[in-house]
């Protein structure tokens, strides 16, 4: 796998107009990156030789054409309103061709549905079975932080359909699904099922997925003190849902490390790892930051107002800010958690049962909600905040031509709402 051309175009934007404050790792963090850098590699190395032993039938690959929308499969754990209604719509309608891979690994019995677009994707089947490959090594590595009892029997739903996540055409609208969302799942259960349901930025989705699905997190925890402690903070309309903050900062940085390792031109450099995750991270906390200041521009609003306890800004902000999904803990929350990242992840292996899987007691909770509340205000967090903001308004106000050389594509830049730079496919 490779970065995609979406990857490629926004890293070329953003290496133009790098502007934040970047942090070089400190020895703690390399030291724990390169523990991460040896599970990828011992991992992939687990699953050559698994490979290598079982032969043709590990993948255990079929595949068929989609005549009808009933050949089309579908989960059988959630209702069908599941799906927002216009990405069911274009799944019954987009969907030509299915391939199934059923695997045994590690205890575990796992489906993979690729749903896709294409006519003819079986001349393509080395590039499914990389991407199969690479989530493989994901859950390998998983299965070392995850409970036994998490998804013994997983079927994961790719369709890969062809739909973005863009702002409105009007700021009346209200961010939603459609907008923002790419998957769902649950928590932890034995026979579970992973649903994506658009190509764009898929394997980050899938990581932060298993956190929910391996009970990484603490998705089947009462929240409700935690999130009143936050909207003590952020006074605005929204269920909070702070664990989806965890599990979107995870699969930033473990996406970001597989970036790093896809990268290699020597699979054992560690020197070279560092490097790019150096390189990928700064980027994906530079990007967080930007797509945070987008959405609330598109609510007409500014990251100090959400705090803010002037009376006549509270009023507008009661007014402004409005969000039918995880808004908040996606955008906001998990770039508070980016800014500061290797505090964070000092904090996640001081504070977690290991360095991936939280602590579920309610005293690590809070301490989890006091992180934040120490960040959110933290002098490089407001001089990055500011440094997007300046530049959402140049992107905005200045002539296409002269912003950057690819002027057709500032479109793209100005409304997307993806959540992640780095973008294997």
């Amino acid at each position: 796998m490779k970065l995609t051309n979406k990857s490629k175009l926004l890293l070329s934007f953003f290496i133009e107009h790098m502007c934040i404050t970047h942090a070089k790792q400190t020895r703690k963090i390399n030291d724990i990156f390169i523990e991460l850098y040896n599970e990828i590699r011992n991992a992939e190395m687990y699953l050559d030789t698994e490979k290598k032993t079982k032969g043709d039938p590990f993948y255990n690959m079929s595949y068929r054409e989609i005549e009808s929308t009933i050949q089309i499969p579908k989960p059988t754990t959630f209702p069908v309103d599941g799906f927002p209604t216009e990405i069911r719509t274009h799944i019954d309608e987009h969907i030509l061709y299915e391939i199934t891979y059923s695997i045994h690994l590690l205890g575990r019995s796992i489906k993979i549905h690729f749903l896709l677009e294409d006519n003819h994707p079986i001349s393509k089947i080395h590039i499914y079975n990389d991407y199969v490959d690479t989530m493989l090594i994901w859950l390998i590595i998983i299965n070392e932080y995850a409970s036994k009892k998490c998804a013994t029997e997983l079927t994961i739903y790719l369709y890969f359909t062809s739909l973005q996540k863009f702002t409105p055409s009007s700021n009346i609208s209200i961010l939603g699904e459609h907008n923002v969302n790419t998957a769902f799942t649950m928590t932890c259960p034995k026979i579970s099922e992973i649903v994506i349901f658009r190509k764009e930025e898929w394997f980050k989705v899938f990581l932060h997925e298993t956190f929910h699905n391996f009970g990484l997190d603490f998705s089947d925890m009462n929240n409700e003190k935690c999130n009143k402690k936050i909207l003590s903070t952020f006074q605005v309309r929204s269920e909070v849902n702070l664990y989806e903050s965890y599990a979107e900062f995870w699969a930033k940085i473990m996406n970001a490390l597989f970036c790093s390792y896809a990268g290699l031109s020597n699979k054992n450099n560690i020197q070279e790892f560092l490097t790019n995750a150096d390189f990928f991270i700064n980027f994906e906390k530079m990007y967080s930051c930007f797509q945070m200041v987008k959405v609330l521009d598109f609510m007409n609003l500014k990251y100090k107002q959400l705090y803010s306890t002037n009376e006549n800004i509270s009023t507008l902000r009661n007014t402004l800010y409005k969000e039918n999904t995880n808004v908040l803990a996606y955008y906001v929350i998990t770039s508070i958690l980016l800014n500061d990242y290797q505090a964070f992840i000092e904090w996640c292996e001081s504070n977690n049962i290991s360095l991936l899987q939280f602590k579920k007691t309610t005293s690590n909770q809070d301490k989890y909600c006091n992180f934040i509340l120490t960040k959110y205000k933290s002098a490089t967090l407001l001089r990055n905040i500011k440094c997007a903001e300046l530049l959402i308004q140049s992107i905005k106000y200045t002539k296409q031509k002269k912003l950057w050389k690819y002027p057709n594509e500032t479109k793209y830049i100005i409304k997307n709402l993806r959540m992640s730079i780095c973008e294997l496919g």
